[in-house]
């Protein structure tokens, strides 16, 4: 493991570690804020919901540059395969 790699991720493990053990009380997390904590509520420690909100960011920024990037890929291949079109049914030049 790089050097750098642990100097980034100790910290963010013991930050991590400090924020669940500070958290550690129940919250209720409810979609609708209609309800009185009915079954569509769900209580779990407040460290949970964070980090939980936290992974969804991640997964959905990850699913966003991936479908970014075969967008681009696509786009470029399309290109690539339109001058090769081109290339080929250009009359030859005396």
């Amino acid at each position: 493991m790089k050097l750098s790699t642990v100097f980034a991720i100790v910290p963010i493990a013991a930050i991590a570690t400090l924020v669940a053990v500070a958290n550690r009380q129940d919250v209720i997390f409810k979609l609708n804020p209609f309800s009185d904590g009915g079954p569509d509520a769900v209580v779990m420690p407040l460290f949970m919901l964070l980090f939980l909100t936290f992974l969804f960011g991640v997964v959905v920024g990850g699913t966003t540059i991936a479908v970014r990037s075969r967008l681009k890929a696509r786009k470029k291949r399309m290109a690539a395969a339109t001058i090769v079109a081109v290339k080929t049914t250009e009359p030859p030049r005396p």
